[in-house]
């Protein structure tokens, strides 16, 4: 069974009198455990896809499942709990809170499911990323690519099922970038989770297990699934 599968998923926009289909027609399997790097140029349907899968948007047709169950037509409340307990995120922003320091940045998943936190596991987790002793700083303290590993510990403390990434070393440095995307890799693989992640990047393509190329809303098989 797969993990995730969409079914002639289709996703259009409407402005005015104009219709966009930014997914045509698309079916597409991912299996538990896998990294795959969605590739394609603006506007190819790559981050409407990651986000479809996420359930950060919806579909207009077709039907998408997580472990064989849809999860098409949850309302609001449904899937923001589908998105806390099975799914992870990691944006090119960051998205950290600037009140907060890094450890309670991490943690606020958990307690918006009135999870108990063990601050060891925290650590545990933190260390493996190497930002331990940022725990009790403030976001504006660390630099970019810590910044990010935050962030990717922070999808990773609930044990998600499935980590959506877009564009993650979007806004670091090439060395940094590197550094983060083997942190990445090795973190997902640690916890048996899925990496699902959009770029534009060619280079990264060479840490996936498979590469889905996306051009005008469809996957272009003539390049290989």
């Amino acid at each position: 069974m797969s993990l995730i599968e969409l079914k002639h998923a289709v996703k259009e926009y409407t402005t005015g009198d104009i219709t966009m289909r930014a997914l045509d027609d698309l079916s597409l399997q991912v299996r538990q455990g896998e990294v795959i790097v969605i590739l394609g140029e603006s506007g190819s349907g790559k981050s409407t896809l990651l986000n479809i899968m996420g359930g950060l948007d919806v579909l207009t047709d077709g039907e998408i499942l997580l472990e064989g169950k849809p999860y098409t037509n949850f309302k609001d409340g449904e899937m923001s709990k589908l998105r806390r307990q099975k799914f992870g995120f990691i944006f090119q922003a960051y998205n950290l809170l600037p009140l907060l320091t890094i450890y309670e940045n991490i943690i606020a998943p958990l307690l918006l499911d009135q999870k108990h936190v063990q601050r060891k596991v925290v650590e545990a987790v933190s260390e493996s990323l190497g930002i331990r002793e940022q725990l009790d700083k403030f976001p504006n303290q660390l630099s970019g690519g810590q910044q990010q590993r935050a962030a990717i510990v922070r999808a990773l403390i609930n044990h998600p099922k499935v980590i959506f990434a877009d564009e993650p070393t979007g806004n670091l440095d090439k060395e940094t970038g590197r550094q983060v995307m083997d942190c990445l890799i090795d973190a997902v693989k640690g916890e048996d989770a899925t990496l699902v992640m959009v770029t534009h990047n060619e280079k990264l393509a060479s840490c996936a297990d498979r590469v889905i190329r996306m051009e005008n809303g469809k996957v272009d098989f003539s390049q290989g699934v």
